[in-house]
């Protein structure tokens, strides 16, 4: 399953331009050198129309990106069909409102209705955790990126298309293929963002940040665009549930066919990264440079990156874990219809505009290791707050409406402010290679809070305890956020380790000394006044 939140983890790659003050006032990539718009060390593209100035790539990617908005959305409107269907099958349908009614009945092996979307998003998440590594290596050491990209939309259009026929009969099948689509859009979006840091450096830098915030905003076009259609038509046609998510599936195959055909038609080919040594096997090679990269880090990044990246790990588990989670919650307790959810997710994507400058703000006053925490521990809070008060809610049902754009608020504000400390605890000159490690860490443990939550309600525990469950990872993330050095020392660190094989070089020691001999300056300047 994938998230509303996508686009603003596709800036993962990138890095937050500062201006005075450290104020993060624009996403841009993660390049070393700041090259003239007018020059650049690789051929310039035909310029095939004024957009992007003709650049191939981003024409490319910006499209992709307006394919994935739909796939992204429309995941919302199956997933309710498929606990609807699910919750018939075990007779919990009431016959005269049409709707589920009792969840706690079981299908399929003792499976009960509400946790069926957790269970597609366990196998989602394991299969990214123990697979991505070997499309990973197919990018890293063939030449093959871009036909794995068009392989893996051929796949994900065609499980779209076949979604379309999911009834009663037919429900339990194509809950499997989500599974399977959800590891396939994965990979998608691995073989696409391998092209930022190239494009990157292919335009510059001040080019690069026009071209990001475009990208951000076209993908939350597409899903704004794709869910006030099909609530135009559900609300429009009087459709119920399962109609809905047939409306949504017809729609997304046609945005499929479309702009993911027009994306890869623009993004080039790309030759390999690395060559295999010696003995060496495709399928394990992503396992084996996963692993030395990240010793590396854990005995040289001791005061930033090493922490971050644990942080990551959890944080993107439960952040991840919102959107299908919230899906279950709102149709089985608070009772929403699918038009109220998709609405519901509308809101909090509105809620993500106002959060990234919210963020923005806090950040400036502080620093983004102190930020992110902050936006986490608000995360938490809004969760357990929610999923309580909604539990026993008196009022309408459009209150929940508050709850989706504080959480969008709160996630516009987690995403940017991760993606800054990111580019800022990073080596410089291993931008490229550590931003397939930064995905990689965040697909990891996305299988633990819906597997959580799956052994919570199939043990009869109120969904409300399922939901604040799935909220662990913040906490873990912020424990281990302050175990970080001070913000000077890890911007120190990512000065002076610009290389992960650094050998016979005490790193620690220089950024100490280093960090010394500059509070010495500022003593004798203050003394001298």
């Amino acid at each position: 399953m994938t998230t509303i939140a996508e686009p603003m983890r596709a800036a993962a790659t990138m890095a937050v331009e500062t201006g005075e003050g450290g104020d993060p006032t624009r996403i841009s990539p993660v390049v070393v050198e700041d090259k003239d718009d007018t020059t650049s060390d690789m051929k310039q593209p035909r310029k095939c129309c004024g957009c992007f100035l003709g650049n191939q790539m981003a024409i490319g990617y910006n499209t992709l990106g307006l394919g994935r908005g739909g796939v992204v959305m429309s995941n919302i409107y199956l997933a309710g069909s498929l606990i609807y269907l699910a919750c018939k099958e075990s007779g919990g349908v009431d016959p005269v409102t049409n709707e589920c009614d009792d969840s706690d009945l079981t299908v399929r092996g003792g499976m009960k209705p509400s946790a069926l979307i957790s269970n597609i998003s366990i196998i989602s998440g394991l299969l990214s955790a123990f697979l991505m590594p070997v499309f990973g290596a197919i990018i890293d050491y063939t030449d093959h990126r871009k036909l794995m990209g068009i392989i893996s939309i051929v796949i994900l259009t065609t499980i779209q298309g076949v979604q379309i026929a999911t009834i009663e009969s037919t429900w339990f099948a194509m809950a499997v293929l989500q599974a399977i689509a959800g590891f396939i859009y994965q990979v998608q979006v691995v073989s696409t963002y391998a092209y930022l840091p190239e494009m990157a450096r292919e335009v510059g830098q001040k080019r690069m940040n026009n071209y990001t915030a475009i990208f951000t905003q076209t993908q939350f076009g597409s899903q704004a665009t794709f869910t006030i259609l099909v609530i135009g038509i559900s609300v429009g046609l009087s459709l119920s549930t399962v109609h809905t998510a047939m409306v949504s599936q017809s729609a997304v195959v046609l945005w499929c066919v479309v702009f993911f055909t027009l994306g890869w038609r623009y993004l080039p080919p790309r030759p390999a990264r690395h060559v295999l040594k010696d003995g060496q096997w495709i399928l394990t090679a992503g396992f084996t440079q996963n692993w030395n990269t990240a010793k590396a880090i854990w005995s040289q990044y001791r005061k930033g990156l090493k922490w971050f990246l644990l942080a990551l790990i959890f944080a993107e588990a439960s952040a991840a874990a919102i959107t299908n989670i919230a899906i279950i919650y709102l149709t089985d307790v608070v009772g929403l219809s699918i038009t109220q959810v998709g609405i519901f997710f509308l809101v909090a994507l509105l809620g993500a505009i106002p959060g990234a400058k919210l963020g923005s703000i806090i950040t400036h006053k502080t620093n983004p290791n102190t930020s992110w925490k902050l936006s986490q521990i608000c995360l938490l809070i809004a969760l357990i707050i929610g999923a309580l008060a909604l539990d026993d809610m008196k009022g309408p049902k459009e209150l929940c409406y508050l709850w989706g754009i504080s959480v969008g608020i709160l996630l516009g504000w987690f995403y940017p402010t991760e993606n800054l400390f990111f580019s800022m605890c990073l080596p410089r000159g291993q931008e490229a290679e550590l931003a397939g490690f930064f995905v990689y860490c965040t697909q990891i443990l996305g299988w633990l809070p819906p597997l959580i939550f799956t052994v919570l309600v199939q043990s009869n525990v109120d969904q409300k305890y399922g939901v604040i469950s799935t909220s662990f990872g913040f906490f873990v993330s912020v424990f281990f956020l302050s175990c970080t050095g001070s913000w000077d020392e890890i911007l120190a660190e990512a000065d002076h380790n610009k290389d992960l094989d650094l050998v016979g070089e005490d790193v620690q020691a220089i950024v100490k000394k280093d960090l010394q001999t500059s509070k010495d300056g500022s003593d004798e300047e203050e003394t001298s006044m």
